[in-house]
């Protein structure tokens, strides 16, 4: 499998001469492997993803948060009605998935109605996408502590595993925490929301994110073989966020960036 980062801002997208080194796209993570294409968000990192024809395209959803949403209709490729992706989220069912969408991108909001628009889109229930899977991975949805709730991704392939864990505020839900600590340890990638800092967190306590240090913390619990901090501040420029990755403890830790790639 390949990690493919669109998009690692968090709350707005950033334009600016002094957010180009990690870039200004709000989230948007893509997973290839030759039987899949899977997309974690759509942000505004979404636009710059190439949707590809040799396989199936997943869309899967956190939550939907407009730094999560906001650049879904913003990838031309999706107007292609020869590009069929396939809408999930482990957070509500295909119903209210679609309501979600549905009511979005609509005049007054949007343009175009867009998902009356696009038949190219279909909105599918978790369970039955995972079943449809079941053949080629293994893919799991686990629940993370965030306003509105926000659902996380375990992916399994060929003897690895990805876990995505972002909009996540750790040590709010002792339960919670246990349970991504439990089915991500020693697992080959995770990908943890680091979008504040620890003396951050004292005025965003409900915020439903996670800090810096705390993906420090978690790295040091779980032994997992690599983490990627993403969702970074719209405030934390490319000086601050190196300085910042230059203090992390263990070179298994580092900050995501866009256009990143990595082979897991």
């Amino acid at each position: 499998m390949e990690i493919i980062f669109h998009g690692v801002r968090g709350s707005t997208p950033t334009s600016h001469k002094d957010f180009l080194k990690y870039g200004g796209n709000t989230t948007c993570t893509e997973i290839r492997s030759k039987d899949f294409q899977f997309i974690f968000d759509a942000g505004t990192g979404f636009q710059n993803l190439e949707i590809l024809h040799d396989r199936p395209v997943f869309l899967f959803f956190s939550h939907f948060h407009y730094d999560h949403i906001q650049g879904l209709p913003f990838n031309s490729q999706i107007f292609n009605p020869s590009n069929s992706v396939t809408i999930s989220s482990g957070l509500v069912d295909s119903k209210q998935l679609k309501h979600v969408f549905t009511r979005a991108f609509q005049p007054m909001y949007f343009p175009i109605p867009l998902v009356e628009t696009l038949k190219n889109l279909s909105f599918n229930e978790f369970s039955d996408v995972k079943n449809q899977l079941k053949d080629t991975c293994n893919i799991e949805s686990i629940s993370l502590y965030h306003p509105g709730g926000a659902a996380g991704y375990v992916i399994e392939k060929d003897n690895k595993k990805i876990c995505i864990f972002l909009d996540h505020e750790y040590g709010e839900n002792v339960g919670v925490d246990k349970n991504i600590l439990e089915v991500s340890k020693g697992c080959d990638f995770v990908v943890w929301d680091g979008m504040f800092l620890d003396n951050e967190l004292v005025t965003k306590k409900g915020w439903g994110h996670s800090s810096v240090e705390q993906a420090i913390s978690f790295f040091e619990k779980n032994l997992c073989n690599r983490i990627a901090i993403a969702h970074h501040a719209p405030h934390r420029n490319d000086e601050i966020i190196k300085e910042l990755e230059n203090s992390l403890p263990d070179d298994k830790m580092f900050f995501a960036s866009e256009k990143l790639r990595i082979k897991i």
